[in-house]
């Protein structure tokens, strides 16, 4: 039998796998870019952006720019506030084989490291009413800050590729709402895609799958997605039409996740075949032909300890539905 990494491994390549993985991988961090960063990731982060975490975010791990203090309120201005770290004395060597001591290569994928977005960078420095209105109104600096900020993140991508050997890289970049993209499909494709290739290419060209996290309903961008020659998208929520998509890109780009924590499997009164035929029926939906990597459960709660229970149930069914599901 294959280890789940394999598996993982073999859907990133778009090969078929001997069972349908789980969507969990190690992110591998270059210490140099978060030394200002907490260990929950709250703090500044290297290109000056404050960071929070919060109840209302759900306590995400500092993904959450410190509101009322974004650097930039004039995109115009970019220049003149906007910074990257001076990385010419970096030992990349050095640090690369003391980052990997870290961490253990055989447990999971190891994914790159990857600061932030290339969209959410401009959402970062200046918070949304005043980056989307710098969109509209001023395109061209919008551009110009977004090929700078993307030729440093570049040039950090190739000395990951070189030393930190990664088995593939995981690119975060939100750029939807639950029912629409931020930004019209043209100017999404004019403002960001350059920047998003430009990126995902240095992986891709030295044979690193690459992985792009999108929350969201941004169905209406996956021909763009696939243009960059992203293997696998999470956490495919389901406010897309992803049996469409299945149907028309098969295994071309995995769908990591296609499953709803908050809808029907969260139902109080589901019994434990309930929540068990779900995760069944997902797994037939997704997974034939390859393509499909399990991502999900229901979000644990201090005040509901049955949802502990409720995950144990959709994890072990995943592993037993899962197992031989190729090679029945």
């Amino acid at each position: 039998m294959l280890s789940n990494k394999e598996n993982y491994m073999r859907v990133l390549h778009r090969e078929v796998p001997e069972s349908v993985p789980m969507g969990m991988f190690t992110m591998m961090r270059v210490s140099c870019l978060n030394e200002r960063r907490n260990p929950d990731f709250s703090g500044f982060d290297c290109f000056g952006v404050e960071y929070v975490v919060s109840e209302e975010s759900g306590f995400a791990a500092g993904f959450i720019p410190k509101p009322g203090q974004f650097m930039l309120d004039d995109i115009t201005k970019w220049r003149d506030v906007c910074y990257v770290p001076d990385l010419s004395d970096v030992d990349w060597e050095k640090m690369a084989k003391a980052d990997l001591a870290k961490i253990d290569r055989d447990a999971a994928p190891v994914m790159s490291d990857n600061l932030t977005g290339i969209f959410q960078a401009l959402i970062n420095y200046m918070g949304f009413t005043e980056g989307l209105c710098a969109c509209y109104e001023e395109p061209e600096e919008v551009k110009a800050l977004m090929e700078w900020f993307t030729d440093f993140n570049v040039e950090v991508a190739k000395n990951i590729v070189k030393y930190y050997k990664p088995d593939g890289v995981w690119m975060p970049d939100d750029v939807a709402t639950q029912r629409s993209t931020f930004i019209s499909k043209e100017m999404f494709e004019e403002l960001f895609l350059p920047s998003w290739k430009r990126y995902s290419e240095v992986f891709i060209d030295a044979g690193i799958p690459a992985q792009l996290h999108c929350c969201g309903q941004c169905e209406i961008l996956f021909d763009d997605f696939v243009s960059c020659g992203f293997s696998a998208w999470d956490p495919a929520q389901t406010m897309n039409d992803l049996k469409g998509i299945k149907a028309k890109y098969g295994n071309q780009i995995a769908l990591v996740g296609a499953f709803d924590g908050n809808g029907k499997i969260a139902d109080p009164d589901l019994t434990e075949e309930d929540v068990r035929a779900i995760v069944r029926e997902t797994i037939d939906n997704y997974a034939p032909g390859g393509g499909f990597i399990w991502q999900g459960g229901v979000a644990a709660r201090p005040d509901k300890p049955e949802l502990a229970e409720r995950n144990k149930w959709i994890y072990d069914e995943v592993a037993k539905y899962g197992k031989n599901y190729y090679t029945k």
